[in-house]
């Protein structure tokens, strides 16, 4: 009789790819931060240099919104991570990799719990990068609206 399912080189393989995916879409979130940092930038510059109250509403609101989209992209690639944890430990479990003392204190991460934003206690680096979204765009909404009223 034949074995069912598939061996262990194709788990070996199927986790490299889990893991792989993973770095990616830890490069993409990071990549959104990285955007923002540079639309934060070019806010100041061009308020600074042009003076223009109009251009740096414009500019705040896409700050704003981009800003926003990096939150829901963060939340979204945080779920896929959980999910993608998940499934990396059961390939480690078909894998024979969860024997006592191998793997004992690793456990797949959490959802976010926007409690958790402000609690400094809590710290990993998918919500360092939420946090950092989050800064943005409290400071690009402040920056916008003071620099309206005080025209």
């Amino acid at each position: 009789m034949g074995s069912y399912g598939p061996n262990k080189e194709t788990l070996r393989h199927q986790l490299q790819l889990e893991w792989q995916d993973h770095i990616q879409t830890r490069a993409q979130t990071w990549k959104t931060l990285e955007i923002e940092a540079a639309l934060f930038l070019g806010l100041i510059g061009a308020d600074l240099k042009l003076n223009n109250v109009w251009l740096t509403l414009v500019l705040g609101l896409i700050l704003v919104i981009a800003s926003m989209s990096g939150v829901i992209i963060t939340v979204h690639h945080r779920r896929g991570q959980v999910r993608k944890f998940t499934h990396i430990d059961r390939l480690e479990e078909a894998l024979g990799l969860h024997r006592p003392g191998l793997m004992d204190d690793v456990k797949p991460p959490a959802e976010f719990r926007w409690s958790e934003v402000l609690n400094p206690a809590k710290v990993n680096t998918p919500l360092f990068i939420l946090r950092m979204h989050v800064a943005i765009l409290l400071f690009a909404s402040t920056y916008v609206v003071m620099r309206f009223i005080l025209r």
